[in-house]
């Protein structure tokens, strides 16, 4: 195998990786505003979501 095809192999896993990370990153950061009851309009927009305020409890 040449050098040159390992560096487009390379090449193609570094994409596909920084791909996967910003994907998951979006993931992490929807669900977590979701769960931290951030916003109530993407809390709500999620299908069978049940909003619980507890804030105001003791």
């Amino acid at each position: 195998m040449s050098r040159t095809n390992r560096s487009h192999g390379n090449d193609a896993w570094n994409v596909t990786v920084i791909a996967l990370v910003v994907v998951l990153a979006g993931l992490l950061y929807v669900f977590g505003a979701a769960m931290s009851g951030d916003s109530l309009r993407l809390t709500e927009s999620v299908r069978g979501a049940e909003v619980f305020d507890t804030r105001n409890l003791p």
